[in-house]
């Protein structure tokens, strides 16, 4: 329990320093922007717009980051017990089988173990293992997790070999999430393009202001410049948005 609180402790501070950094970053583009496309600290009031659509970009990736390790988790969780129902335990004891599993597997701290020992807990003081895995199911937001609580509940219900179903499930969901991180694997290199695409205009005109200034003088220093400076910016964002969405592919 202490190292718990430890990790969730400098969980909670490394957000706080990466949610400072981000925000570091939103006002050093503001003043990168300002220089290259006004040439002004009046430029500077472009920070209104680009400030909350960096933060809201960074906060899509960590979204993202964050719901990409939990389904990790989800899916080594799954198979945990999966395995532990092969061995002849019942649900019950599966599921609390596997939180002491998960504990060795992530040893400094796990996204999904604090929901999982919520839920154990829940049964352990009676409450229906179905009606404390639909909870689980909630509480994390997965749609995999939804899916096997459907089933616990069905099988539950119907009786029989409710370990089968369930066992099936479980590999169907986790070949799901296979897919998913294969496909993570291949845009990899896609996501760093894009990147790279998003920061060459930039340079581009950076090179330019610092090479040759004179070429672009007339787009600085009056409404017109200003206007059409403005327009590039923005159909800028829109392109890096645009492009984010292409390959953000969903299974």
């Amino acid at each position: 329990m202490g190292k718990g609180r430890q990790f969730n402790s400098y969980r909670e501070i490394s957000g706080k320093w990466k949610s400072m950094m981000t925000l570091a970053q939103g006002i050093g583009i503001t003043f990168v922007v300002a220089f290259l496309f006004y040439k002004s600290i009046a430029g500077l009031l472009a920070g209104i717009l680009i400030i909350p659509f960096w933060l809201r970009l960074k906060k899509e990736e960590k979204r993202v980051q964050y719901q990409a390790q939990m389904e990790s988790e989800y899916k080594e969780y799954m198979m945990l017990i999966v395995a532990s129902l092969q061995t002849g335990y019942s649900l019950e004891r599966a599921l609390n089988q596997a939180e002491a599993e998960l504990k060795k597997l992530y040893p400094q701290g796990s996204i999904l173990l604090a929901s999982v020992h919520i839920m154990n807990q829940k049964i352990t003081m009676n409450v229906q293992v179905e009606k404390a895995f639909d909870e689980f199911a909630k509480t994390t937001g997965l749609e995999e997790a939804a899916s096997l609580s459907e089933i616990i509940s069905f099988a539950k219900r119907c009786g029989g070999d409710y370990g089968r179903h369930i066992r099936e499930t479980a590999m169907k969901i986790e070949d799901n999430i296979s897919v998913k991180q294969e496909i993570e694997t291949i845009t990899t290199e896609k996501r760093l393009e894009l990147k790279v695409m998003c920061v060459m205009p930039m340079l581009i005109l950076a090179y330019i202001s610092l090479t040759s200034a004179s070429f672009i003088a007339p787009l600085y220093g009056n409404i017109v410049g200003v206007g059409l400076m403005s327009g590039c910016l923005i159909l800028y964002g829109i392109l890096i948005v645009i492009g984010r969405k292409i390959i953000d592919i969903k299974v």
